[in-house]
């Protein structure tokens, strides 16, 4: 955990998890995990999930190939939103014991910014790693909103989703996200990642968890702290 100094108690905690929404990719889902093997295996190269820190790390390997940054953007989005690949994906490390527990709350959601025409194969997804996850529970992003690559755009369709379903609090691995989740709702967000940018200005509304021993953060802790 990267701010220990502020913890929610027991009771808070449970508080926030009665009605908590989830991101899928790389929160619950290890999508960059795929990616990059998926990556390696067609162009021969040794990446590691943990090198991608940004929407555009694909991209940015794609160049270094000799792809001119068209062809790269192309490359890129063809990893990020080829169904064949990203649910190929396991679940994350604690992704299902989190979800076990939070859900037995009764208002957890899956608030996820993929198009819509990625939601039955997200289903799907829990259906065959986390059955207890009942299909109307999972949202993708909201159509003629959302388009490949528009973070603002995906970031605005999660706030609504929290908004519309009164969700007390979000887990989210994009800081970008995060930070307008915190701007434009009311919910407490834990965060997925490294990156400590957000911790003092938002102090009280934010838990973020880094990853340990160079490993790409998960959410084992987090599943630690929910009491069953």
């Amino acid at each position: 955990m990267a701010n220990p100094e502020f913890q929610p108690s027991k009771e808070y905690l449970s508080w926030l998890m009665e009605k908590v929404s989830v991101d899928h990719d790389n929160s619950v889902s290890n999508t960059k995990g795929i990616v990059a093997q998926e990556f390696n295996a067609e162009f021969g190269t040794h990446h590691k999930s943990v090198e991608i820190s940004r929407w555009h790390s694909v991209a940015d390997w794609a160049q270094e190939l000799g792809f001119s940054r068209q062809e790269a953007l192309a490359i890129n989005n063809r990893f990020w939103y080829d169904p064949k690949i990203i649910n190929q994906a396991e679940p994350n490390p604690g992704a299902i014991e989190f979800l076990e527990k939070a859900n037995k709350k009764g208002g957890l959601i899956i608030n996820s910014s993929r198009s819509y025409d990625q939601l039955d194969g997200t289903v799907i997804w829990y259906r065959q790693h986390a059955p207890i996850i009942r299909p109307e529970q999972v949202i993708v992003g909201l159509p003629d909103i959302v388009v490949p690559g528009d973070i603002v755009a995906q970031a605005a369709s999660k706030a609504w989703i929290v908004k519309l379903f009164g969700s007390r609090s979000h887990v989210e691995d994009v800081p970008f996200h995060a930070k307008f989740m915190l701007d434009n709702t009311d919910a407490f967000v834990f965060l997925l990642s490294d990156d400590a940018s957000l911790d003092e200005a938002y102090r009280g509304r934010l838990m973020r968890f880094g990853g340990i021993n160079r490993q790409s953060p998960d959410l084992t802790l987090l599943a630690k702290l929910i009491s069953s």
